[in-house]
């Protein structure tokens, strides 16, 4: 982890860029997302869908791309509670196990979803936005209480500076307009789902790395029951080039499962809209001889699995 001031200096950047202009057709994508980044808030993948196509009972232990936290939250409320998170953009651990775990400490079921959807909608006035996170803040563990603070009372500056009554935390998230998808995700799928895993977090071991998902073999010596790698070879050609073939992916897999533990499972990439075995963009071209298993869902969503 950066320095905490570090890492409150970068998100201001990020929120100055993002107010004005607001609206997120206007915001130029990142060439690179290492650093400090715009967030996920929630996840877009039916986690709860492809969870449910292995079985859990064994597994101890997981390591998982950062992303919106919903992935790990998934894998605690199914009583996985060794987990690792990864992430290129380390603004995402100050989210996921600052703020969002905070939250899902503090309120019930209902409340975290209203509350949740309430704190990212454009409709959400500054004082609301402060007074929900004034509240999480109370009960908030540091370094984390530290950087929201400091956003939040600068927020409230800048805002009165430019004259804008605008919610931040609307900006700062990439999937803007996206509310929770509950079913999406095993641990807001119902009441029971979110207890067990308020149940759990007590238990869990969470911990957060700053690395590039394509290296995961330099960062990590220990094995793992999973790897859930999301969707993050959408972003292979930003390293590998826009002409990487099956030999670059092979690779990968093999250099993966040198930290998968016997019978473990790789959620290698996860497929959207999906009218064919893979879906019709030329960064699937290398997907076409794939050999190892599809699993299609519900949405017209695929998964790809890799099994040791």
């Amino acid at each position: 982890m950066d320095d905490v001031n570090i890492a409150i200096e970068e998100v201001k950047k990020i929120i100055r860029k993002c107010i004005i202009p607001m609206l997120p057709s206007e915001l130029e994508p990142p060439n690179s997302f290492e650093g400090y980044q715009n967030l996920y808030y929630q996840t877009n993948e039916n986690i709860a869908e492809y969870l449910n196509l292995i079985d859990l009972a064994n597994k101890k232990s997981a390591l998982c791309v950062a992303g919106s936290g919903d992935q790990a939250f998934s894998l605690i409320a199914k009583g996985i509670n060794n987990i690792q998170l990864f992430d290129i953009n380390k603004f995402t651990e100050y989210f996921i196990l600052g703020l969002k775990r905070t939250m899902i400490e503090k309120y019930n079921y209902s409340d975290y979803i209203n509350l949740f959807n309430k704190l990212i909608s454009p409709m959400t006035m500054p004082n609301e936005v402060e007074e929900i996170l004034s509240d999480v803040l109370l009960i908030m563990n540091e370094p984390y209480k530290t950087f929201w603070q400091a956003i939040l009372n600068f927020n409230f500056k800048y805002l009165k500076e430019i004259n804008v009554k605008t919610n931040f935390m609307y900006g700062l998230n990439v999937n803007a307009g996206l509310k929770i998808i509950s079913s999406f995700c095993t641990y807001l799928e119902n009441e029971e789902n979110y207890n067990k895993l308020k149940n759990n977090l007590g238990n869990a071991n969470i911990n957060f790395k700053y690395c590039n998902g394509l290296e995961l073999t330099k960062n990590f010596n220990n094995k793992f029951d999973l790897i859930l790698l999301s969707n993050i070879l959408d972003y292979a050609f930003i390293y590998w080039g826009n002409n990487w073939h099956m030999q670059n992916l092979n690779s990968y897999i093999a250099e993966l499962k040198k930290i998968l533990k016997n019978n473990g499972i790789i959620f290698l990439h996860y497929i959207f809209y999906s009218s064919k075995p893979f879906h019709q963009s030329d960064f699937c071209i290398p997907y076409l001889d794939f050999e190892n298993e599809t699993y299609n869902l519900s949405n017209n969503h695929q998964i790809l699995l890799v099994r040791k």
